[in-house]
């Protein structure tokens, strides 16, 4: 897992953040986000069979009010996929092994 991590930093997309148009409970609003972020976010989209408008107004609706926007997105993304990670019996024994090796 670790080598492909480092291998997505190494062939990393070069651009400037990208800035998208999204509703929120019907008000336009722009985000800007890398490319991968916004790839992760339609991602998630697909696998909970919602639009990326929806995950947003998610998100949006219960963050912090003193957390922006696009800082609560980020975090919901690597929290997301850390409950994956962790929700999955080989990623949990790998995680258990790599622990009782140090």
């Amino acid at each position: 897992m670790l080598t492909e991590a480092l291998s997505a930093v190494k062939t990393s997309r070069t651009d400037t953040p990208s800035c998208r148009n999204i509703r929120i409970h019907g008000r336009r609003t722009s985000i800007r986000l890398d490319d991968h972020m916004w790839d992760a976010l339609i991602e998630i989209a697909n696998l909970e069979k919602c639009s990326l408008h929806d995950i947003c107004a998610i998100v949006h609706d219960n963050k912090e009010e003193s957390i922006g926007f696009t800082a609560a997105l980020r975090v919901f993304l690597l929290h997301y996929y850390r409950a994956a990670t962790l929700n999955c019996t080989s990623c949990r024994q790998h995680i258990h092994d790599n622990k009782t090796e140090e």
